[in-house]
């Protein structure tokens, strides 16, 4: 419904009103799709990106059980967008040498662009094989060692009576000094001789300590170069006009005992404490990937406050109060001494089980509503954290919730971050 009088109110712009009586009477085709969608017109666009290759006319059944949740916009709407940045451009014209300059300024910019990707991929495999050849001689030098074990069986005498009985025999002889140096060059040799047991131990805690110094390095690579690629996105996918979102705290979405101190300034007032919202403005974008991030200017030294995400109509029916006992209030947030809070999710709500974080760190924020999640990186350790965020009517607003007073939080944008 709340689409419904979105687009009416769009429809109904004194500038659009003539545009949109000129395609009032197009003849839209019915719909294909049988049973319930019989006799209803496909008069809807979807414009979500794979629906765009596959379904993009929509009849008003198509919008209930196959777009659910999706950007629908009407197709009269479209064309009026359309006819208006039509007229909007007319009024300006390029020469045909200023458009060949920009189209060519273009091609060869997007050759740079992509020769630079492909050159840090090969590094990126370059630096992975190198892993690969420390990991392959790690085990050969596990297999050299248990062979060093072989001497009962005389197998290192006839290697070496091999060596000495083959000097005139040039293929023969490298052939067994091979061997013996496959057999005898071993990094790290223990100091003493070790038996079935202790090699056993000592295998097992080495090859688990590789494997975990592996995981470490993947998790590294994952959540920096993760937050590389969603700021490249972002900035990928913006109009080239296209402004960034200019979040800012506003004076009816908050706490009173909450002071704005600059737009992206807040702290808690000199006054009792008690959970007290901070709530930004505009709300994130539920077609994107929004990055975003607080920085903590002053902290208790009880370390008490959360930063995160909520839907501030239900924070402001709880009038910027936080009621954490149960689902329902209206947060997504990660707190300082290690706390998750979700108002959907059971056990990602009231549990320790974050990353902690205090004075002067920034908490990076990820919201990814098409995987309904928001990832909060720790941006000194790169320590990461998931709260799950399901879809919802309601808009999400980037916010601050502080208990003790005096606090100060400070909100820093994408591209803050990304010179962090």
């Amino acid at each position: 419904m709340l689409n419904m009088v979105k687009t009416y109110k769009q429809m109904n712009k004194p500038d659009d009103k003539q545009n949109v009586k000129k395609y009032s009477n197009i003849q839209y085709p019915e719909c294909n799709l049988g049973g319930n969608h019989s006799g209803e017109i496909l008069s809807l666009i979807c414009l979500e990106k794979e629906c765009q290759q596959n379904q993009i006319l929509c009849c008003c059944i198509c919008q209930e059980e196959l777009h659910k949740g999706h950007q629908l916009k009407p197709l009269k709407l479209l064309l009026c967008e359309y006819d208006q940045k039509q007229k909007e451009f007319q009024s300006i014209t390029l020469k045909q040498s200023e458009k060949d300059l920009l189209v060519n300024k273009i091609n060869e910019q997007e050759i740079k662009s992509l020769e630079q990707t492909q050159d840090l991929q090969q590094q990126i495999v370059q630096k992975l094989n190198k892993i690969q050849d420390h990991q392959k001689q790690f085990f050969e030098n596990l297999r050299k060692l248990v062979k060093l074990r072989e001497i009962d069986d005389g197998n290192t005498t006839l290697v070496i009576e091999n060596i000495m009985n083959n000097q005139k025999n040039s293929q023969q002889f490298r052939k067994f000094v091979k061997e013996l140096l496959d057999a005898l060059i071993i990094q790290d040799l223990p100091d003493q001789d070790l038996g079935y047991e202790e090699l056993n131990k000592a295998f097992d805690f080495h090859i688990q300590d590789q494997s975990d110094h592996i995981k470490q390095l993947e998790k590294y690579m994952f959540t920096g170069v993760q937050q590389q690629i969603e700021f490249l996105i972002q900035k990928t996918s913006k109009s080239v006009f296209q402004q960034s979102y200019n979040f800012q705290f506003l004076p009816n979405n908050k706490h009173p005992q909450v002071e704005i101190i600059e737009q992206k300034i807040v702290k808690a007032s000199n006054s009792t404490h008690g959970y007290k919202f901070a709530v930004m403005n505009p709300s994130l974008d539920k077609n994107q990937v929004t990055v975003f991030g607080f920085k903590l200017n002053n902290v208790h030294t009880s370390n008490w406050l959360a930063v995160g995400a909520c839907h501030l109509s239900i924070v402001q029916s709880k009038q910027f109060g936080f009621a954490f006992q149960s689902l329902g209030h209206g947060g997504y947030l990660v707190s300082s001494n290690g706390g998750a809070w979700s108002s959907t999710t059971a056990n990602q709500n009231n549990v320790v089980k974050c990353f902690k974080f205090g004075k002067g760190d920034v908490v990076v924020c990820t919201y990814d509503p098409k995987n309904e999640i928001m990832i909060f990186t720790k941006q000194k350790t790169k320590t990461t954290f998931k709260l799950d965020i399901p879809k919802s009517d309601n808009d999400l607003f980037p916010c601050v919730l502080f208990y003790y007073a005096l606090d100060e939080v400070e909100f820093i944008s994408s591209d803050a971050i990304n010179k962090l």
